[in-house]
């Protein structure tokens, strides 16, 4: 279950009525997302009895050019918590978590993940923080000018993510990256809790996860 961090220093605007600016092309410089990864997010979305009402707080533009990307396609980094500011207007920052943490209970059966997954098993085994490494990879591959994202193994183990711009730094990102953790720690079959410390988080973009087993 998510926790309220109220250290976090976070953007606490409403959710309501948040929808990204109108489209335009896409700079290299932008942070983005691989198409892919908004794809899969709708899917779970629609798996919601509250789908039709999420969807609802979409702008239907942003919702159609998702649809027709190409899966390999860069697209605006802003429509992740979009999406994410969708799904809490309805079902709060637990709906949040729910769709992050079943993102990552499917992500084994996805073509675009399995590579990743088996190599990183291969090399370090199944233990669960471990598991953790495949996650910086993992952001490389499905996101762009999204900031960086390291794992410290020192008590203790930590996933810091750095210069997080602008777009994302929004509380329901921290909530879902929150859910993708410890989702990925049930997965290789153990468990734990996550901590957060984004006191510095609104201004810097920093924000370390701190790994409880």
């Amino acid at each position: 279950m998510w926790r309220r961090d109220r250290r976090s220093g976070l953007d606490r605007r409403p959710a309501h009525g948040y929808v990204p600016r109108a489209l335009r092309p896409l700079l290299d410089s932008e942070p983005a997302f691989k198409a892919n990864v908004l794809k899969m997010m709708l899917e779970h979305v629609d798996e919601l009895p509250e789908a039709d009402a999420v969807r609802g707080r979409l702008g239907p533009q942003v919702q159609r050019e998702i649809a027709e990307a190409s899966r390999t396609q860069w697209l605006p980094g802003a429509w992740g918590p979009a999406i994410y500011e969708a799904v809490a207007a309805i079902l709060g920052e637990a709906g949040v978590y729910e769709v992050a943490a079943e993102m990552v209970t499917a992500a084994p059966a996805m073509p675009m993940f399995q590579p990743l997954l088996r190599g990183v098993i291969h090399i370090f085994g199944r233990e669960p923080v471990e598991l953790l490494r495949a996650y910086p990879h993992a952001q490389k591959f499905i996101a762009r000018n999204c900031g960086t994202c390291e794992v410290l193994f020192a008590g203790p183990t930590t996933v810091r993510f750095r210069r997080v711009p602008e777009p994302l730094r929004r509380r329901v990102w921290q909530v879902g990256q929150l859910a993708v953790i410890e989702a990925m720690l049930t997965l290789a079959g153990g468990g734990g809790k996550v901590e957060l410390e984004a006191s510095t988080f609104a201004a810097t973009g920093t924000i370390d996860f701190l790994v409880h087993t």
